[in-house]
């Protein structure tokens, strides 16, 4: 892997700068396929801005990579994330394709401790798992 093209994308994500410019350097990680970006792009999920969380977890998930599996199931049960980041969290796990990635998203179809929402959203996550494995 290229380092200094993974270090001039981490510098352009985290360096204050319009948030246009954060979103484009955070999606060029994802395009890198780095997956030592992954850490770093955790850490953007806590960004004030939620373009920024958004852009950081769109990333996330076009990464098939065990650390980028434990980032997705993490937002979904982080009791303080937006609901927003936990339904497209649950929606990036299908793209992991493993059985851990399932069971998260089965657990978060009953996770009483999740709202309706995030339940639902998870209920039909798991409904369009099981279509595509027929």
């Amino acid at each position: 892997m290229d380092d200094a093209a993974l270090l001039r994308g981490l510098l352009g994500a985290v360096r204050p700068a319009p948030e246009e410019i954060r979103a484009i350097a955070i999606e060029d990680l994802a395009l890198l396929g780095d997956a030592r970006a992954l850490d770093a792009l955790a850490t953007l999920l806590w960004d004030p801005n939620p373009r920024i969380q958004q852009a950081a977890l769109r990333a996330v998930t076009l990464f098939q990579h065990a650390r980028a599996e434990e980032i997705l199931a993490n937002v979904v049960r982080h009791p303080r994330l937006p609901d927003a980041l936990k339904i497209q969290a649950l929606n990036g796990l299908v793209f992991q394709r493993t059985p851990t990635a399932r069971r998260a998203v089965q657990d978060a179809a009953v996770d009483s401790r999740l709202t309706a929402g995030v339940q639902n959203a998870a209920r039909a996550v798991v409904t369009q798992w099981d279509a595509t494995r027929r």
